[in-house]
């Protein structure tokens, strides 16, 4: 390709990795540059409205922000692979919501493991946040840059409901989905079968950036869980990468299986996550209230770059913990509850039936007052529910 398209992202980005994968399993060529090149600095963050990553930029010189739209945007190309969306209801809607808990339910996780142990993290860290900064820079440079970029991300943990009192929970979670995965790994490549679908790169993001590099929760991966390390190496192949499953059929799992590993994830899902999601909706909720009826395509906060909407509290694992409020959760969600939404009647029965005694079945309906979108690559209020 005489013109690959641009990734702008950094190797410790939790979602720079889950494009990252999606690329290489789809054969994109692509070139990755690092935020803090000067196109990157001058041109791609000014024309996004906010300094996040990964932006991909196309040939024709567009850019897309947010993995989600990334992917999205590759999926709808003639040239893909396959597709990462399966068409089974319930196959389609487990990917939706493991998507949905990887790319936002383990947050906790993936930032308590990577800030809340310095002796064993930071000299890693530096390097990373220095070459984010400063690509090219001598290793001075890059080291006495660092902190400029590691302090602001320390100072969301409280934010995020990281804190000493939340600790022992957050282990226990990373240390049960390590669990759950290692046994379904040991017996299948991917989530849903012989290819990755968007539920595998929904847990890739948080797992492979933070807990599969940085070299305290990695060390722990590594000694708990090799069988989901080994998923993290093939999830970065471009090939097929599992030859300790013989000739295992590259294609998901037939007539809508979803393997009790997979089941038993999904309970986990919805007692760790899904009254985090449903409070979300129920501040949104109360916000919306007191706003104006045509707030229709404004930014849902108050400036683009700023992600909260508001402080909430809410059960995690027993115990009331405070966190923020992110109105982007609300487009991941609505995906799963158009999806839903869209099914005839015996499908939405059928599925329904799946997903009660998994503790999910009101995740299918949950939706806020009012929708949000995204819109020249920010999030904005979209029409009234």
């Amino acid at each position: 390709m005489a013109n690959p398209i641009v990734l702008y992202g950094a190797p410790m980005s939790l979602f720079t990795g889950k494009v990252r994968s999606y690329l290489r399993k789809q054969g994109i060529p692509f070139d990755e540059r690092m935020p803090g090149s000067p196109r990157c600095k001058e041109q791609v963050f000014p024309e996004i409205k906010r300094r996040v990553v990964p932006v991909v930029e196309l040939p024709d010189g567009r850019f897309i922000q947010d993995s989600v739209d990334i992917i999205d945007h590759f999926e709808a190309q003639p040239a893909r692979r396959f597709s990462v969306y399966p068409s089974d209801p319930a196959q389609r809607l487990t990917a939706l919501i493991l998507d949905l808990f990887g790319s936002e339910g383990l947050f906790k996780v993936a930032m308590h493991f990577r800030w809340s142990f310095p002796e064993e993290n930071n000299a890693f860290l530096e390097r990373e946040f220095g070459d984010h900064i400063v690509p090219g820079a001598d290793q001075a440079t890059v080291l006495s840059i660092a902190e400029a970029g590691m302090e602001p991300m320390r100072k969301y943990l409280p934010l995020m409901g990281v804190s000493a009192d939340s600790a022992p929970l957050i282990e226990a979670q990373y240390n049960d989905v390590l669990a759950l995965l290692d046994e379904h790994f040991s017996a299948y490549p991917y989530l849903l079968g012989g290819l990755p679908t968007v539920a595998d790169y929904g847990l890739f993001a948080p797992l492979y950036a933070h807990c599969g590099r940085d070299p305290y929760p990695s060390a722990l991966m590594k000694s708990k869980a090799q069988r989901v390390y080994r998923w993290l190496e093939r999830m970065q192949a471009p090939d097929r990468d599992m030859p300790e499953f013989g000739e295992y059929e590259e294609s998901l799992f037939g007539d809508d299986a979803i393997p009790d590993t997979v089941c038993r994830l999904m309970a986990l899902v919805a007692e760790d996550f899904l009254p985090e999601l449903q409070q979300t909706v129920a501040v949104i909720n109360h916000h919306l209230d007191a706003m104006p009826a045509d707030v229709a395509g404004q930014c849902v906060t108050a400036k683009p770059h700023i992600k909260m909407l508001d402080a909430m509290r809410y059960r995690f694992r027993g115990e009331m913990l405070d966190g923020m409020v992110v109105p982007y959760r609300l487009t991941m969600l609505q995906r799963i509850t158009d999806f839903y939404g869209q099914l005839p009647q015996g499908d939405q029965t059928r599925v329904a039936a799946f997903f009660r005694p998994l503790g999910l079945e009101p995740i299918l309906t949950l939706t806020a007052n009012r929708r949000v979108e995204r819109k020249d690559h920010i999030e904005v209020w979209g029409e009234a529910n």
